[in-house]
């Protein structure tokens, strides 16, 4: 007999999938996920899995953001780690980052980094130009890694066949989304990979573990990232000394910005400046990885924020620094909401204001990333004023006192997870014969809202 266990699925972050199986007497698991929870959940303490008395093959990872990645320093080293190939080097930048800081936060990077480079427990998945290679050497277990659009690149939903009597051919057939969306640059492929792999040879899916982020934010409007990017590209023309928050690891969105910038400044180029070195790496490992497939991933022109330093050209008649290079030419720069970096922003604000911008503008700042982290205050569902759990109070500071110097703050983002119609569409495709389990959601009952028919009467409470 096969089993599913959601561990703290009704949270949006930190939730954990277990699988069990039983092959030749023996009882076998896989997890997909042991991330930490985000800020603001419910969850002040994340739980412990009991590894010595129910122990697991295999860590599944269906990609590199803190909530599904976060714990795995708690996995035991015996515990072989699957992710993609992307993912891998995408956390391992992160954490060669990290590592410098001087003390014993940076120590405990250097410990996540000697495992995330150990080959022989990290196993990554491999494409062989057609689909990603099944990991088939667990007992029980035949697992096929899809790869799905989401904020995150690199990213997977997991078919996973298990051994079990009671169903055709002896398997129970499980398909794990993972976190996935349908406006991304790669969303449309979801519904014909479903088709096509999924139901393969007329495969049926038994269970269906599916993510419901938006369950909780139904009204939302849920832009495609080619709209944004347009978006954003009519606001750069207007506005040439930008200053752009957006995660590092956010590809699709850091795509479209730089897209953005370049349509903005045509026939030229127009640069892009981060706040660290850091980001630089982040952003050459897009280009070499995911801009092999597309020319929009290519990250070209990108250079450290040093507004003194002194650059050469044979073009020009002087040398000049990189302040007065972003003057002229307009800039999209990458920073923090921190204090810090006010270095940044504040020549330009300065030189606006005593008639010195060559461009006689005031630098904006465009802030893409979920608005609750810099919202005081929300309504609940009866209109009622609440407070945000999760608003970052040193952001919130940060940007009400650039807005207090006159600069524009303006909110260009979508979201990183499907809609409730993409939600639908995937659970009518699938088609899960005895059980939809939501998780990743605050509001798994709402569910039973979408237009899926007599689907909704195979929703199982978590």
């Amino acid at each position: 007999m096969s089993d599913i266990r959601i561990i703290q699925g009704n949270q949006i972050g930190g939730c954990v999938t277990v699988i069990s199986t039983c092959a030749e007497g023996v009882v076998h698991r896989i997890m997909i996920d042991y991330g930490s929870s985000l800020p603001g959940s419910d969850t002040t303490e994340d739980f412990e899995y009991p590894w010595a008395d129910e122990p697991v093959d295999a860590v599944f990872f269906t990609h590199y953001h803190g909530d599904h990645v976060g714990r795995l320093m708690d996995i035991p080293n015996d515990v072989p780690l699957y992710m993609g190939e992307t993912a891998r080097q995408v956390m391992i930048n992160i954490q060669e980052a990290l590592a410098k800081l001087q003390d014993d936060e940076g120590e405990k990077h250097k410990r996540v980094l000697e495992v995330l480079r150990d080959d022989d427990r990290v196993h990554t998945f491999h494409f062989n130009d057609k689909y990603y290679d099944h990991v088939t050497g667990i007992p029980g277990f035949k697992i096929e890694p899809y790869s799905v659009d989401h904020s995150a690149y690199d990213a997977y939903m997991f078919l996973i066949e298990a051994d079990d009597p009671k169903y055709e051919n002896g398997k129970k057939v499980i398909l794990h989304t993972g976190d996935f969306r349908g406006h991304g640059r790669r969303g449309k492929a979801m519904l014909p990979v479903i088709q096509y792999y999924i139901h393969k040879n007329g495969r049926k899916v038994n269970a269906l573990i599916i993510e419901g982020t938006m369950m909780s934010r139904m009204e939302e409007e849920v832009k495609t990232e080619t709209r944004m990017m347009y978006e954003a590209a009519d606001y750069l023309r207007d506005h040439k000394y930008a200053f752009l928050i957006c995660s590092s690891t956010n590809l699709d969105s850091l795509a479209s910005f730089y897209q953005a910038a370049q349509m903005a400044a045509s026939p030229f180029r127009r640069y892009l400046y981060t706040y660290n070195d850091y980001y630089r790496i982040q952003l050459k490992t897009f280009s070499d990885t995911a801009g092999g497939f597309s020319d929009v991933y290519q990250f070209e022109n990108v250079y450290r924020l040093q507004l003194d330093k002194e650059l050469q050209s044979g073009k020009w008649k002087k040398p000049m620094t990189q302040k007065a290079l972003m003057e002229r030419t307009g800039f999209l720069a990458i920073i923090k909401p921190e204090d810090w970096c006010e270095k940044y922003l504040d020549p330009f604000i300065e030189d606006y204001k005593s008639g010195k911008s060559e461009m006689d503008q005031m630098p904006v700042i465009i802030y893409s990333m979920w608005e609750g982290y810099i919202r005081e205050y929300s309504k609940d569902e009866n209109g009622n004023k609440v407070e945000n759990k999760a608003k970052n109070r040193a952001w919130i500071d940060f940007l009400k006192r650039q807005e207090g110097k006159g600069v524009e703050l303006k909110h260009i983002h979508t979201s990183g997870h499907a809609s409730p119609q993409m939600l639908a569409d995937v659970i009518k495709a699938v088609a899960p014969t005895d059980e939809i389990y939501p998780m990743h959601t605050e509001k798994p009952e709402r569910f039973k809202e979408l237009d899926i028919g007599e689907y909704a009467s195979k929703i199982v409470e978590i």
